[in-house]
């Protein structure tokens, strides 16, 4: 589904010869970003190079407070195009630039560009994640998966390792057993899996996945703070070591929010029993 180009702001979809596009509309502070390249959305170093462009028009655009992530036409996205044969992936990634010094394979360049903003980013998987497209959804912050979604880490089947940061990002969403078994057998994860994991929030009837997420966003949009937002958000991100360092950059946080319109404007509109009205968008500290 592309949203509606009717929004807050057009369709402003960045297009890449053979690369699909990835549409991009904003209505009511969310952003809902989809990525179209048919038949099912196969990432390849333009799409993926698309995607990072859009997230940062998203984080230059101060009327955004969250972002949805989606696929075109009935998968979020199965990863690269295999179908040119045995050599596919070994070209597509020799074509991206894997050869040179520093190189970053494409689902590690979004996964990097979704840590950089100051928004949530929630992925509506109604369809097929696999591959790269697993490793982008994993990058989200929430992920709502239809009930026949699937998703797979299948690179040990495929000759080579797991890429997007998911060694990093997997066990700490599902647990480090959880994410050995997922990884290291490439199977295919059914979306009750995912679920009782924790890779999934919300398992929802086909079709009703991105209105699921949308909505999500509209409530981050509507009643959080930026502010709050941006700084919990990068708390998470950073995986302390151990709670003393958690308890520490808390407390530090904590201690700089206090001083923020956001703070008493939110004990206000509890107080008030009305709709917060918040300052505008905060980075991370």
């Amino acid at each position: 589904m592309v949203p509606d180009v009717n929004a807050d702001s057009p369709d402003d979809g960045r297009r890449t010869p053979g690369d699909g596009t990835v549409h991009r509309a904003v209505e009511g502070g969310v952003a809902t970003l989809v990525l179209d390249r048919p038949p099912r959305n196969a990432l390849t170093g333009g799409l993926a190079d698309a995607l990072v462009a859009a997230l940062g028009a998203c984080e230059d655009d101060g009327r955004v407070r969250a972002v949805v992530l989606t696929g075109a036409g009935g998968a979020f996205s199965v990863g690269a195009d295999l179908a040119a044969g045995p050599d596919a992936l070994r070209r597509l990634l020799t074509d991206d630039g894997a050869d040179r010094p520093g190189y970053r394979e494409p689902a590690g360049r979004v996964t990097a560009a979704m840590g950089r903003l100051s928004v949530p980013v929630v992925a509506a998987i109604d369809g097929d994640a696999v591959g790269g497209g697993a490793t982008v959804a994993l990058g989200a912050d929430v992920r709502f998966l239809g009930a026949d979604a699937r998703i797979g880490f299948p690179f040990t089947r495929l000759g080579v390792c797991p890429e997007g940061a998911s060694t990093y990002h997997l066990p700490r969403v599902v647990g480090a057993g959880r994410a050995a078994d997922w990884l290291l057998s490439g199977r295919l994860v059914d979306a009750a899996e995912a679920l009782a994991a924790g890779f999934a929030a919300r398992v929802l009837p086909s079709g009703e996945v991105l209105a699921a997420a949308q909505e999500w966003a509209a409530g981050i949009a509507a009643r959080t703070s930026p502010a709050a937002v941006a700084a919990t958000r990068a708390m998470l991100r950073a995986a302390p070591a151990d709670p003393e360092t958690a308890s520490a950059t808390e407390s530090r946080t904590i201690a700089a929010l206090i001083r923020e319109p956001d703070c008493a404007e939110g004990v206000a509109a509890i107080l008030g029993r009305r709709p917060p009205r918040f300052a505008g968008r905060g980075r991370p500290s």
